[in-house]
């Protein structure tokens, strides 16, 4: 009986993994162009809070990448 149960359990993770893969393998990877269009949606102020925050959670959110925003820190 264990051996059953050990065996279900071996065969459980090989379909997560090979679920995984599968989904990994399928999904649409981000590409350079991607990047490139991000970019060029963002404001050309970027210290300036754009729409969809308040001043208060665009300053958290700089906060957290202050080498990307550190002039509109100090």
């Amino acid at each position: 009986m264990e051996e059953k149960m050990m065996l279900y359990a071996i065969l459980a993770v090989g379909i997560v993994i090979f679920a995984f893969t599968l989904y990994t393998t399928l999904t649409p990877q981000y590409s350079q162009a991607d990047y490139r269009r991000a970019l060029a949606a963002q404001l050309p102020d970027k210290c300036a809070t754009p729409p969809g925050y308040t001043d208060e959670s665009w300053r958290q959110h700089m906060g957290h990448h202050p080498d990307q925003y550190a002039e509109c820190l100090g």
